[in-house]
């Protein structure tokens, strides 16, 4: 899809937030699920079309009913879970405060062994609700949303679904089309260094390659995150797991009762099998990198979050005053170009070497797609507020 700027609210002279949401759904076929289908079938539609969510669509009333989420399905397989005397105490807590957080219908009827179908999962997370707003609603409003943990939004026309815009969709929009007409505090923030940003914080969630695959949900459901790291003995990475790879625990249910390293290589060779790409088990960059590398990383490899490293030591050698944090160490970007991928025109500066994450790196930090939404609306000129009443609701 093309942006050009005789595209209604794309002119070169507009900011990219005053953009509408109907600018960046245009033609957009929108995936959906009968709400009365199987679980299994809804998850075998995400895995299909490489999605992590998917609005639930009333046949009987002709309506939308809500959003199934990947969360959801975490919080169902806890619930579950819920009556396993082997899992950890942890995991026992977790399952209850999804008996909690699931309604009393859907719970009833879960734990009554009825037929699960996919609507009675729909927000049992209570993380990415069904958020819907009008097609004139400005970026500077949706974005407002996704600073706050929301993945994405549906754009309706009237009773209908437009398109679904993500956070994954906005930010692609921004990196290739609007960087070369930045204002001056935009370009500042992106050449700010991580470590700056209060990115690196060392407090990152991280479970081992051998950890269960429940106690990773009741993490990822306890810390309202949507990825863990794996990590050695030595806190180096050794993978990622995403709620993404949650899907599959519906296709190979042994997949449940396995490791953490297990269900992400599952994850990965079915995702090989389908498109014949090889992936990568994890990115990460150094505190040292700017906000710019990490877009363009992310952008480059298609994830939602890469991962923030340093070498083991450092932060030993911050505190004895050997290495500084008051002043940017970043060295000057090189003027040599290179194009981020086969689809894109965009180029980018290529990052010092050092930018890079490396295997032997200890982890500390985590850029997320919503992290730089938040950034770039605290930097953003003043917009329209949100008006809840007139512009998005959530269907909860």
């Amino acid at each position: 899809m093309s942006f050009d700027n005789h595209h209604p609210g794309l002119g070169a002279t507009t900011h990219w937030l005053s953009i509408q949401a109907k600018d960046l759904v245009e033609n957009q076929h929108v995936i959906q699920v009968n709400s009365n289908s199987t679980i299994e079938h809804a998850c075998d539609i995400l895995i299909k079309h490489n999605i992590q969510s998917v609005p639930l669509f009333d046949q009987e009333t002709q309506t939308y009913v809500g959003m199934f989420d990947l969360h959801d399905l975490a919080t169902y397989i806890l619930l579950k879970r819920s009556d396993h005397d082997s899992d950890s105490s942890a995991v026992q807590i977790q399952a209850a405060a999804a008996r909690s957080s699931a309604s009393g219908l859907a719970r009833d009827a879960i734990m009554m062994g009825k037929r699960d179908s996919v609507s009675l999962l729909s927000d049992m997370s209570h993380m990415n609700p069904f958020y819907s707003v009008l097609p004139e609603t400005t970026l500077a409003q949706v974005v407002a949303v996704f600073a706050r943990g929301t993945h994405r939004v549906a754009v309706m026309d009237g009773n209908k679904i437009r398109g679904i815009l993500s956070q994954t969709r906005v930010i692609r929009y921004f990196f290739e089309h609007c960087t070369e007409s930045l204002t001056a505090s935009e370009s500042r923030l992106l050449d700010t260094p991580l470590r700056h940003l209060g990115l690196v914080t060392n407090d990152v969630v991280k479970v081992k390659p051998n950890s269960p695959v429940i106690q990773a949900l009741a993490l990822l459901e306890r810390w309202r995150i949507s990825s863990l790291a794996i990590v050695d003995e030595e806190d180096r990475i050794a993978g990622n797991l995403s709620v993404a790879d949650v899907k599959y625990l519906a296709k190979q249910r042994r997949l449940a009762s396995g490791t953490c390293m297990e269900l992400v290589q599952a994850a990965r060779f079915v995702q090989g099998m389908r498109d014949g790409r090889d992936r990568a088990a994890v990115f990460s960059v150094r505190p040292e990198a700017t906000l710019r590398y990490a877009l363009t990383k992310l952008i480059a490899t298609g994830a939602h979050r890469v991962w923030v490293t340093e070498p083991r030591g450092t932060e030993e050698r911050m505190r004895s005053g050997s290495i500084s944090i008051g002043a940017d160490p970043t060295p000057p970007m090189p003027m040599r170009r290179a194009s981020v991928s086969s689809t894109s025109s965009q180029t980018v500066p290529i990052a010092p070497q050092h930018y890079a994450g490396s295997f032997n790196d200890k982890v500390c930090g985590v850029v997320s797609l919503t992290d730089i939404l938040r950034l770039l609306t605290d930097t953003a000129p003043n917009q329209p507020e949100l008006n809840p009443e007139l512009n998005y609701a959530s269907m909860d």
